[in-house]
């Protein structure tokens, strides 16, 4: 089973760490685990101590000690840099991943749906993920809309068990139990787009 994503968030910015937390309280399957400001002593320490799955960093909040906190990190956690357009290409190349916090909302969750899919890739077990069926590929996407067993028996002209069936070879093939899961499956893999979650 793969639960909640971990995430440390380290901001200096009372509104930016602000307008991050509010963001990633919109993703279920994401746990903000801690929010560090940069000033704290040992941070590379605590982090580690906590283990996230992803860590958020302005890299203005460490300022001149950012390398060495690179290298304290080692590659235990991948890192994502919240960035903005007048970030030099040396500090961008340090990141993992980023993020360009003047982008539109929909872009950034686009993007962090993206980013956590990455850790849904690595964490599935490689034997048992399987491409998915026509079938159940739409029945994944109806499942991503907030469907339930009954409605899409309906839609697709099908009994209950049938579809529960195929919700069981889903989540066998995927190694995800989880819908919020399964809805970053299907936004990384493009099977539904972000719009037609909120309909």
């Amino acid at each position: 089973m793969v639960g909640k994503i971990s995430i440390v968030l380290i901001e200096h910015s009372y509104l930016l760490r602000a307008g991050m937390e509010s963001l990633l309280m919109e993703l279920p399957e994401v746990q903000l685990t801690e929010v560090f400001d940069g000033s704290e002593k040992r941070l590379a320490e605590k982090i580690l101590h906590l283990k996230p799955d992803f860590i958020m960093i302005n890299p203005k909040s460490v300022r001149d000690s950012l390398n060495s906190f690179i290298r304290s990190l080692g590659n235990e956690v991948p890192l994502t840099g919240l960035i903005d357009e007048n970030t030099p290409p040396e500090i961008r190349g340090k990141f993992k991943h980023i993020l360009v916090i003047t982008d539109s909302k929909y872009d950034l969750l686009n993007r962090m749906h993206k980013l956590i899919g990455t850790h849904y890739t690595k964490k599935s077990d490689p034997h048992e993920s399987r491409p998915l069926s026509e079938r159940e590929t739409t029945v994944l996407k109806h499942v991503t809309q907030g469907m339930t067993n009954q409605e899409i028996a309906e839609k697709l002209f099908l009994s209950v068990h049938t579809v529960t069936t195929h919700r069981k070879n889903i989540t066998k093939k995927l190694g995800i139990k989880t819908v919020s899961g399964l809805t970053v499956y299907a936004l990384l893999n493009k099977v539904i787009d972000m719009r037609e979650i909120n309909q």
